[in-house]
């Protein structure tokens, strides 16, 4: 298993090379060096065998300037003590229920060490529980940016897209944290919750009309017929009109790190 995660650590680092090299010769139109760069680009996909799904997958980690830009540029020890006092105060508030309050020092720890995705993933919950569901998706891809491995970050990000009533992305984002931790029992209740059927016909509630919300009073129209006659029951989902499970996914959420 070791042999394997270092294979897969050399493999990952080759295609941010080659990724960077690709770019760079994307930005300079001298022929010699186009060329050359090509050629080391084509000797590490042959060496390492990549190809276009690794340069998909490694679009959700940091790109080799940002990852020298860390190393070059640590967080002084003092700030990440600092920090830490700051999200421990956070999580604290969190508890007593006070949510703009612990924001403000998630915030805090942020501006001393920006390079914690914790931080960012801790601020996203108390976003989402006063109802600033965008703020907290962006504060989730940050956290994901930092560590694309972060399992409750995708679960917050998953969070978010559910109470902005995009249940199909929510899905997708449960999906990829239980890729991370097959056996979260929270992860596994909350697809659960995000995937059951709507109605006897059988639906998922991300099906494809409830995508089409500029159309949806044409389609309730024109599935109206079929529904009568059928036996199915429609109700279209709407930012006016929650659905009763978006209280059973925020108490099935976890508590910050």
């Amino acid at each position: 298993m070791r042999y394997r995660n270092e294979s897969e650590n050399v493999k990952n680092l080759a295609i941010t090379i080659a990724d960077f090299l690709s770019s760079q010769s994307a930005c300079k139109f001298d022929p010699s060096f186009t060329r050359k760069l090509r050629i080391a680009v084509n000797c590490l996909e042959k060496v390492y065998s990549i190809n276009l799904r690794d340069y998909l997958r490694m679009r959700e980690f940091p790109s080799l300037p940002e990852i020298f830009q860390r190393a070059s540029h640590p967080v002084p020890i003092k700030d990440k003590l600092q920090a830490e006092k700051c999200k421990i105060q956070g999580n604290a508030l969190i508890q007593q229920g006070k949510y703009s309050m612990a924001e403000i020092e998630f915030t805090k720890a942020i501006c001393l060490n920006e390079q914690n995705p914790v931080y960012y993933c801790n601020r996203a919950d108390t976003r989402i529980k006063q109802g600033q569901y965008q703020k907290a998706a962006a504060d989730c891809h940050r956290a994901l940016s930092l560590d694309p491995q972060y399992s409750k970050a995708y679960a917050r990000l998953g969070q978010a897209y559910f109470m902005m009533n995009l249940p199909a992305k929510a899905a997708r984002c449960y999906r990829k944290a239980l890729k991370i931790q097959p056996h979260n029992e929270i992860y596994l209740r909350i697809l659960s919750h995000i995937t059951q059927p709507t109605n006897g016909c059988g639906f998922e509630i991300f099906n494809p009309f409830l995508r089409l919300k500029r159309n949806i009073a044409d389609l309730a129209s024109n599935i109206s017929p079929l529904r009568n006659a059928i036996g199915c029951s429609y109700r279209p989902l709407t930012k006016d009109s929650p659905h009763s499970k978006s209280r059973t996914i925020l108490s099935l959420s976890e508590s910050t790190d």
